[in-house]
């Protein structure tokens, strides 16, 4: 309603300004347009050498501007040609959609501009594309284009986009004639035709199939392009291949549908032509597999275990009356180390699992591709239905992953994975790794566990098996089939759901020797592997250690002749394919060790240097002949921060401050009464020259007086000597005179 009003506004301005200031044009959803912006008439012709735009916006983010003449410019889906000979530019848009509808501008930056209403309407023969598939020599390849009655007078266009965006080919108004390159027969009802001549690998190409309009005074004449038809021309063209010695390769030969019944073959350089005898089967010719499906007309191509001896010149035809269609290949076998081999891997059933994959840099502009081996052992593309679980990822340099969610019994298979090379006429794909993919289960002792075995629906009324190894081979032990009672067995019961297409064995009280790897099948012609782990009851150990320190775990060998391993991770299948610390074949592994006590029915694992980042979940593991059981074991790695070391840290602390205050207070004292005593010597020493010292003025009733006397020669003064009298005795007053006699 909004465009409407906003149309009916700039309509309604265009006749108030008396000028044919604007117009309209008409497309269709899906179809594409072509119209001329007029320079107007009052203006100079130097206006043809300024910048010309069309523009839903002033900043003409929608739209195309350019000062370029005489030459196509694009933005996007639209494309502007300025003919600096004409007084029009043209302007092309395709692949228009509804969002285009609305209120446009065309003109120059300065001086003149139109008011451009485009309309988009949506037709039940608007919009429409096709692919044509011709061939090089075909005589003649005739289209047709369908239009609205409302056309059937209009006149008719064809054209071609080319370097430039359209050419006009042929147009309904000018003459016929049956032996020119392009011919155009209008219907006047409701279809017009083309037919070209003498095909060449020149024709290929897109092709628009259009009307002219000028529908009111308001419209300027202007083309609708309402069908657009790529042509691709087949014949003796050349592709190079690139493959890797002991891989594979997948090419796909495509040809026009008129030959889809025709025979397809392959040849090998110079040597006899291989027919493919049978339609819509693989047939076999030394390592040759070929498919001639004649649905879509295509030749495929599975070369596996490539060697140099294949590398080669092939030709990829289809037998056609008086000469063959066929398009030739260069293969090339690349000598690669760094490809590995065959890689195992399992997924919880529901859950999801990870495929890594090599890109060579040599394909870096092709896509990522996986596949999967049926029973011939081809390698075939992922169905459809089943691709939305497969999601890719882009990895470091060369590698990229492939993400299968919600894994079930019938992805078990083997994958290969590479990088795909699409061409015209040939799609080759170089598979680099390859993946054996087997769902699992995981059960604990004494619980019961259901293994699902689907089934295709042609396969309902017959026999279905489980075994323990792949059924049908000398090494498989009989579990139960379809058509036996449990009551041999207790601890199996079966269960075969025909709606569902499903076959259900229910495994009670379940033990250490039922792991293993089990098979569904029916006949030899459907075998499906499912892995069950068996993780023990009531042995779940758990460890403390602290941060620097080591920790012994012991784990119980529940089975003789096993292979044992240390791993971690959330759940078993993980733990064993990503998470393995250490094993009886790599004993030690940086700070990880095992060591085997067979006396004692353990093996013991250490791991010294401990980390926070060690706590977690691991497990203990034994596999024997791909059957594995786990006992699960919780590490706790925390900081030491105990009583006792703090309190041991305290005393030391409180030794040494005492330590260091008695060592400071005993060279106060020591200074103290050194001082002291120098203090007192010099105080005798300025006191008692050669005149007496008077101590106390006021005796005591009973006085005495007793006198001391130094007599010593100067150079022996360290052996003076004190004499006191005997008789003078309780002397409250004392005279002390020393001398120093001279020599």
């Amino acid at each position: 309603m909004k465009a409407v009003i906003i149309i009916f506004i700039f309509i309604t301005l265009c006749l108030i300004s008396g000028q044919v200031l604007c117009f309209s044009v008409f497309g269709c959803t899906g179809g594409s347009l072509m119209f001329k912006c007029m320079i107007s008439n009052q203006r100079e012709t130097d206006d043809q050498h300024k910048v010309k735009y069309f523009c839903r916006d002033r900043g003409c983010k929608m739209g195309i501007s350019t000062d370029v003449q005489s030459q196509w410019v694009y933005n996007g889906r639209f494309a502007l040609y300025d003919d600096e000979n004409s007084r029009f530019f043209t302007v092309f848009i395709r692949n228009i959609n509804r969002e285009d509808y609305g209120e446009y501008t065309c003109g120059n930056n300065q001086t003149w501009n139109h008011y451009v209403t485009l309309v988009v309407s949506k037709g039940s023969r608007c919009g429409k594309s096709a692919i044509r598939d011709g061939y090089l020599g075909q005589k003649t390849i005739t289209f047709r284009c369908e239009y609205d009655e409302k056309f059937k007078t209009h006149t008719k266009v064809f054209y071609r986009l080319n370097e430039d965006p359209v050419h006009v080919l042929k147009s309904s108004r000018s003459s016929q004639s049956s032996e020119e390159k392009f011919s155009l027969s209008d219907s006047h009802k409701d279809h017009f035709t083309v037919t070209i001549r003498d095909i060449s690998a020149a024709d290929g190409g897109v092709y628009l199939c259009g009307v002219e309009r000028d529908e009111s005074h308001q419209s300027s004449t202007h083309i609708t392009f309402i069908k657009e038809i790529q042509l691709n021309v087949y014949g003796q063209t050349s592709v190079q291949v690139q493959a890797y010695s002991s891989k594979s390769v997948f090419i796909t030969c495509k040809f026009p549908q008129e030959f889809k019944g025709n025979k397809k073959f392959i040849q090998k350089d110079s040597s006899q032509k291989i027919f493919v005898e049978e339609q819509n089967q693989w047939v076999h010719h030394d390592k040759l597999h070929m498919y001639d499906d004649s649905s879509e007309g295509r030749l495929k191509v599975f070369i596996s275990d490539l060697t140099a001896a294949d590398e080669a010149t092939y030709r990829c035809g289809v037998n056609i009356p008086d000469h063959d269609l066929f398009t030739e290949i260069t293969l090339t076998v690349n000598q690669v180390d760094h490809f590995p081999a065959l890689s195992k891997a399992s997924a919880i059933i529901g859950e999801s699992v990870k495929l890594t994959c090599n890109f060579p840099e040599k394909h870096d502009e092709t896509f990522t591709h996986i596949c999967k081996e049926n029973k011939e052992k081809i390698c075939e593309s992922i169905s459809s239905s089943e691709k939305k679980r497969f999601e890719f990822s882009a990895g470091p340099a060369g590698v990229f992953t492939v993400s299968i969610s919600n894994v079930s019994v019938r992805d078990a298979g083997v994958y290969w994975c590479g990088a795909e090379t699409r061409d015209t006429h040939l799609t080759s794909v170089s598979l680099t790794n390859q993946h054996q993919l087997t769902p699992t289960m995981v059960g604990r002792e004494g619980d019961s566990s259901e293994i699902k075995c689907p089934y295709d629906e042609n396969h309902s009324t017959e026999i279905k098996h489980l075994c323990k190894g792949k059924c049908f081979t000398p090494d498989a032990q009989h579990i139960i089939r379809s058509d036996e009672a449990h009551v041999n067995n207790p601890k199996i019961s079966v269960k075969n759901e025909t709606e569902l297409n499903l076959f259900t064995v229910t495994l009670s009280d379940l033990r250490a020797e039922d792991a293993g790897i089990y098979w569904c099948a029916v006949k030899e012609e459907f075998n499906l592997p499912i892995e069950l782990m068996i993780v023990l009851k009531d042995a779940l150990f758990t460890h403390e250690a602290s941060v620097g320190g080591s920790v012994s775990i012991s784990c119980k060998n529940v089975r003789t002749q096993t292979q044992r391993l240390f791993c971690r991770g959330d759940q078993p299948n993980i733990c064993v394919r990503d998470g393995v610390r250490v094993s009886s074949d790599t004993r030690t592994s940086g700070r990880f060790s095992l060591t085997d006590e067979t006396s004692a029915g353990v093996f013991t694992v250490n791991i010294s240097n401990l980390t926070e980042e060690d706590s977690g979940k691991y497990w203990c593991a034994e596999e024997t002949s791909g059957s594995f059981v786990f006992t699960e074991v919780h590490l706790h790695v925390t900081q030491e921060t105990t009583t006792s070391q703090d309190e041991g840290e305290s005393v030391s602390s409180v030794i040494v401050a005492v330590s260091v205050g008695l060592i400071l207070l005993a060279v106060c004292l020591v200074l103290m009464l050194l001082k002291i005593k120098y203090s007192c010597k010099h105080e005798i020493v300025s006191s008692c020259g050669s005149t007496p010292v008077q101590l106390p003025t006021i005796p005591s009733d009973e006085l005495l007086y007793t006198s001391v006397s130094f007599q010593k020669h100067e150079e022996s003064l360290s052996e003076a000597s004190v004499s006191v009298s005997n008789e003078e005795i309780h002397s409250d007053y004392t005279t002390v005179i020393y001398h120093i006699m001279p020599d």
